[in-house]
C-alpha cells in the first residue's frame, strides 16, 4: 500500500512533464525507483542518476531517462504498482495523438428487454386541417401527413414503444437496419420501424381528411418506469411437486408454471407520458391525459361504449347579397329531422359503401341526434367600418350552431351524410319525413346520389367508456416552461389567438365591403326613382335561368340547375350487388378471408366498418 502511494504521487508529479516541476519529478522517480525496489524485496539493480544535473539535459535525453526508469519500475513493481503507472499519462505529440485516436463509437442500442412494459390508454386531440386523416398507412405517400404518423413518430423517439426488429436468413438480427431516434426519426421512413401487433396498438375512431377530434383515445403497450415482475424460484427437474397434472397420453406430469411477482409500484412515478410526447408531437396535435390500469384486453375500438360527433355550421349559411334579406336555415325543421336518425336503424342509405370490408350489417345504434344552437355571436359584421344603421348590421350577424350525434358505432362517412340531409331539410328543398324513408331500407333498399356535406366542420368531440374500466390521469399543466411544446395552455390559446386574429380582421373587411355595397345599391335606387343616372350594372339586365345553391357546411355553396328531389334521383345498386362485384374481382384466398364467418371467427363480426 506505501508503495501504492508513492506510486500515485509520482503518477501527478509526471503528469507535470512540460512545466518547471518536471526535473524535480525526474529525481524524485528515480529515488522512488530505488525505493520500491527494497520495499518489493527484489533485487535487480536499477541504474542511479540521482546525482546528475537533470537541468542540463535535453528534452530527448530527459525522454530516454524516463523510459529507461519505467522499465525498471515494470519489472520490480507490484501488481498494484503497475496498474498505477499504467494510468500514468504519457506525453504524447498532437499529431501522434489524433493519428492514433479511435474512431467515435457508435451510440448503443436501446435494450427495451431492460425495462418492464404495461398497457395504457392515450387520450388526445387534434386539428383536422393540416392533416390526411388518422389513419396512417404504411408504404401510402399523402399529400399530407396522417395524424398517426406524428403520434408514432413521437412514441419511437421517446423509446416508449420498441422498434421493428428485422432478422437475417440465419436468424440473427440485421445490424444494418436499426432505428436511430436521432437519424432515422424522419417522415419517408417512420414507417418501416411500426410493430402494431408487438405494441398492441388499438384505436378508437377512425377520422378522415379534415376531421378534428377533441377526444381520440388509442391503446398501447409502452416502455414503464416500475421494475420488471421478478419469478420466483422454480422446482428443479427432479424435485418433485403436489398437484401435478399427468398427461395421460404420456403418463408424464406437467411442471408447476412459473408465477411472477409484480412489485409495488405507485403510479405517481410512473414516466410522464402526457409531457414526453407532447414535447415531440406538433402543436396541432395534443395529449390530454393516459389511463394507467384498462382492462388486460382493453381495445380502444371494442371497449368504446359511445363515440359523440359534433358538427358546427353558421346561420346563415353564407353571405346575403347586399340589399336582400339573408337565407336563413329552417332550424326547426332540422331539429325535427335530426330526432328521426335516433334508435337502431338501417343506416345503408345514409353511409358511404365499403365493398372492400364485405359488410353486410348496416344497423347502428343513435342514443341521441339534435341541433342546437352554440352561444356567443360570431365577430363577423360586428364593427362599425363605415356609416350606416348599427341595427342593420346586428340583424346580419351569423348565428352558430351545432349538430350533435351520439352512438355506439358509425360507417364511413355516415355523420356526413346525415348532416347533408338536414342541410336539405334546412334549405326547404326536403321535408323533415325524408329522413324515416331513407332509412325504410324494406321500400328504400338503394342509396339515391347525393353528396356529403364538407368535412372540416367536423370533430369526433369525445369516446365514452366505462368509468370502472377506464379511469383518466389529467396531469397537472405545466405553465413554467411557456413558449415551448409542454405548454398545452399556452399552445391552445396561440392557436385561438390567431385563428381568432383571423376572424376579427376578415370579418371587419367583409363588414366594410359589405356596408360599401349597401350604400351603392341604395344610391341606385334612390337615382332610379329621379331618373338619375348611375354608372354601373343596369338593374333591367335580363337574368340567366335561376340556380339552385346546396349547402354543405363549406364557405363556397355548390350550384345546380333544377333541383331534383332526392327520392326521385338515380340510384346506386344495392349493397349485395356491391359487394358481389368487388369480390369477383378478387382472389379466392380473399373471398374466404372476409367471409361472414370468417369475419366472426376473428371476432368482428359484420361489425367490420370504417367509423366516421
Amino acid at each position: 500500500m506505501f508503495a501504492a502511494s508513492i506510486g500515485r504521487t509520482a503518477a501527478r508529479n509526471f503528469a507535470r512533464i512540460r512545466n518547471g516541476t518536471a526535473i524535480h519529478s525526474l529525481v524524485f522517480l528515480s529515488r522512488f525507483s530505488s525505493s520500491v525496489s527494497v520495499m518489493e524485496g527484489q533485487s535487480h539493480e536499477i541504474p542511479q542518476k540521482a546525482d546528475v544535473d537533470y537541468a542540463s539535459w535535453t528534452q530527448e535525453a530527459l525522454i530516454s531517462r524516463i523510459r529507461q526508469l519505467e522499465a525498471s519500475l515494470q519489472t520490480v513493481a507490484s501488481p498494484e504498482t503497475k496498474q498505477i503507472l499504467d494510468l500514468t499519462p504519457k506525453t504524447i505529440p498532437p499529431a501522434a495523438a489524433a493519428a492514433v485516436r479511435p474512431a467515435p463509437s457508435k451510440a448503443a442500442t436501446f435494450d427495451f428487454s431492460r425495462y418492464a412494459t404495461r398497457l395504457i390508454a392515450l387520450k388526445f386531440a387534434y386539428i383536422g386541417g393540416p392533416y390526411q386523416g388518422l389513419e396512417y398507412h404504411v408504404g401510402c405517400p399523402t399529400p399530407l401527413p396522417a395524424v398517426e404518423e406524428k403520434l408514432f413518430e413521437a412514441l419511437l423517439k421517446s423509446r416508449l414503444v420498441p422498434p421493428k426488429v428485422y432478422y437475417n436468413e440465419d436468424g440473427s438480427v440485421d445490424t444494418t437496419q436499426v432505428f436511430d431516434s436521432n437519424g432515422n426519426g424522419s417522415m419517408g421512413d417512420i414507417g418501416k420501424w411500426i410493430d402494431l401487433e408487438k405494441w398492441q396498438y388499438t384505436k378508437c375512431g377512425r377520422t378522415d381528411r379534415g376531421v378534428s377530434a377533441f377526444g381520440q383515445v388509442v391503446g398501447v403497450r409502452v416502455r414503464s418506469n416500475r421494475g420488471k415482475a421478478a419469478k420466483k424460484p422454480s422446482l428443479s427437474d427432479d424435485a418433485p411437486f403436489e398437484n401435478a397434472a399427468v398427461d395421460e397420453l404420456s403418463n408424464a406430469a406437467d411442471p408447476p408454471e412459473v408465477q411472477e411477482e409484480v412489485p409495488e409500484f405507485d403510479d405517481k412515478d410512473e414516466l410522464p407520458y402526457v409531457t414526453m410526447l407532447n414535447r415531440l408531437l406538433p402543436p396541432t396535435i395534443r395529449v390530454l391525459a393516459w389511463c394507467p390500469n384498462p382492462p388486460e384486453d382493453f381495445s380502444a375500438r371494442f371497449n368504446c361504449k359511445a363515440r359523440t360527433y359534433r358538427y358546427f355550421f353558421t346561420n346563415p349559411p353564407s353571405a346575403p347579397n347586399p340589399g336582400e334579406q339573408p337565407k336563413l336555415l329552417d332550424i326547426e325543421g332540422m331539429k325535427v329531422a335530426a330526432k328521426y336518425y335516433e334508435g337502431l336503424h338501417d343506416f345503408r342509405n345514409v353511409c358511404k359503401i365499403d365493398a372492400s370490408k364485405q359488410i353486410t350489417n348496416f344497423k347502428r345504434r343513435v342514443e341521441e341526434a339534435d341541433v342546437v344552437k352554440i352561444g356567443g355571436l360570431t365577430p363577423v359584421f360586428s364593427l362599425e367600418p363605415w356609416k350606416g344603421p348599427e341595427e342593420g348590421i346586428l340583424e346580419r350577424r351569423p348565428e352558430i350552431y351545432c349538430f350533435k350525434l351520439t352512438g355506439s358505432a358509425f360507417l364511413w362517412h355516415q355523420v356526413r351524410h346525415m348532416v347533408a340531409i338536414l342541410f336539405l331539410v334546412g334549405q326547404r328543398l326536403e321535408k323533415p319525413e325524408v329522413v324515416k324513408e331513407l332509412l325504410d331500407v324494406q321500400k328504400e333498399p338503394t342509396r339515391p346520389f347525393y353528396n356529403m356535406a364538407d368535412d372540416r366542420p367536423l370533430v369526433l368531440w369525445d369516446c365514452i367508456f366505462d368509468d370502472q374500466e377506464v379511469q383518466w390521469v389529467y396531469p397537472e399543466l405545466n405553465r413554467a416552461k411557456q413558449n415551448s411544446r409542454e405548454d398545452v395552455l399556452g399552445l391552445l390559446w396561440e392557436l385561438w389567438h390567431n385563428a381568432n386574429m383571423d376572424a376579427l380582421l376578415s370579418g371587419g373587411l367583409l363588414a366594410m365591403v359589405y356596408g360599401q355595397q349597401e350604400a351603392a345599391a341604395e344610391a341606385r335606387a334612390r337615382a332610379a326613382d329621379g331618373n338619375d343616372v348611375i354608372e354601373g350594372n343596369s338593374s333591367g339586365k335580363k337574368r340567366g335561368r335561376e340556380s339552385t345553391w346546396i349547402v354543405d357546411g363549406s364557405p363556397m355553396q355548390t350550384s345546380f340547375g333544377k333541383y331534383i328531389p332526392l327520392m326521385k334521383r338515380g340510384r346506386m345498386d344495392t349493397v349485395e350487388v356491391l359487394n358481389r362485384k368487388y369480390a369477383a374481382r378478387k382472389s379466392e384466398e380473399w373471398r374466404h378471408k372476409w367471409s361472414v364467418a370468417a369475419k366472426k371467427e376473428r371476432g368482428i363480426g359484420d361489425m367490420t366498418d370504417y367509423d366516421e
